[in-house]
């Protein structure tokens, strides 16, 4: 009789011990001003089926291997050079983001088109994006979408579902504009414990559905076309507390197959892993660009700096390795341009990541050595 009680009072503190409950997510777990969270980068997840999901499920993605690391920063509005700091106020805006996924469009003309910041408003009861900063041949454009783009609806639960239609339009001088509609499906499909090389955690697994539609209006030829983008899916588990997600994977639909595009989750900082596009402090480094990349013999760099600092270059392969080492001393503010001879650095053909360094931030970008 003692040995049937004992073996139902184990099974009940087993039982007891593995279950679990669904977390909620409020707005208290998103972004603060000032956060910056280190993240590690990969575009595939390997044999893993992102789709898979339900109660109490256990997902394991403890195999990721981060091709570069980043900091996904979140900064006070004003803390951002003009003319972004004037355009986004306080009031409608909560803090913007540095958008490293963005992919540059280019347009007829020469007009290439690149994404700098993503803004964002957050209230008890949304996350939403407000407004972006594209920088159009060099010079900076903020603006307001026209309907914002809801990403979470508070509080968030297990089954939860929400959408949204969100719309935004630039003009671009010279040229005409080019725009985004697009239709948000957000559902929380899923929730339970999720395992990355980062660590352990009990989440909630949100997908959205995201179908959008291009316009791109040209002044000169008096006609605008429309280009549907492939439907687009983002699978993110959120856990309390971690301000973003433990791990975000974007998906698209390609001829009817989940193609994995981006992986991005929390992390510690890896050894021999690139940091790419890290900048502490913005604040004296700006408008950084590098060409031509690929090079060959002599590569060019042009920044600016908004104040005097001490400046440091260096090569680093893809091993973390830096292979080179080139003296810059202490610069003033303003444009500054510098040639590198390749050549004379005898380096292998190859993917390199080329350092800048000032007393104040580090920022790294990718440069390939052609034959």
């Amino acid at each position: 009789m003692k040995k049937n009680i004992f073996i139902l009072f184990g099974l009940f503190i087993s039982l007891s011990l593995n279950s679990q409950t669904p977390i909620s997510i409020s707005s208290s777990d998103m972004p603060d001003e000032n956060d910056s969270i280190k993240v590690s980068v990969n575009n595939t997840i390997g044999i893993v089926d992102p789709s898979l999901t339900g109660a109490n499920h256990n997902w394991d993605f403890s195999a990721l291997v981060p091709n570069t690391q980043q900091y996904e920063k979140f900064d006070s509005t004003q803390s951002f050079t003009s003319p972004y700091n004037l355009v986004f106020n306080p009031i409608n805006t909560s803090y913007g983001r540095n958008n490293y996924e963005f992919a540059s469009i280019a347009l007829p003309g020469g007009t290439q088109i690149t994404a700098a910041y993503d803004f964002f408003k957050e209230t008890t009861s949304q996350f939403k994006q407000v407004g972006s900063g594209y920088t159009i041949n060099n010079a900076p454009i903020p603006f307001y979408y026209s309907a914002s783009d809801v990403i979470y609806t508070f509080p968030m639960n297990y089954l939860n579902a929400d959408a949204c239609d969100y719309k935004y339009c630039l003009n671009i001088p010279g040229t005409g504009y080019y725009g985004q509609s697009g239709h948000r499906e957000n559902l929380v499909d899923g929730w339970g414990t999720l395992t990355t090389p980062f660590g352990t955690f009990q989440t909630l697994r949100i997908k959205s559905t995201i179908a959008a539609v291009d316009t791109i209006y040209y002044d000169t030829y008096g006609f605008g076309i429309k280009i549907p983008r492939p439907l687009k899916y983002e699978f993110k588990w959120l856990s309390t507390g971690m301000k973003i997600p433990v791990l975000k994977i974007d998906a698209s639909d390609v001829a009817g197959t989940v193609t994995v595009n981006n992986v991005r989750y929390i992390d510690s900082t890896r050894t021999g892993v690139p940091q790419v596009g890290i900048v502490e402090n913005a604040v004296h480094l700006s408008q950084l660009s590098v060409y031509p990349n690929p090079c060959v013999n002599e590569i060019l760099l042009q920044y600016n700096l908004t104040a005097t600092t001490p400046v440091k270059l260096s090569i680093i392969n893809l091993l973390g390795k830096t292979v080179a080492d080139i003296a810059e001393g202490t610069l003033s503010g303003g444009t500054h341009l510098k040639s590198i001879n390749i050549a004379d650095l005898h380096l292998n053909p190859g993917i390199y990541f080329l350092s800048f360094q000032t007393n104040n931030c580090t920022e790294i970008q990718k440069i390939v050595i052609a034959l």
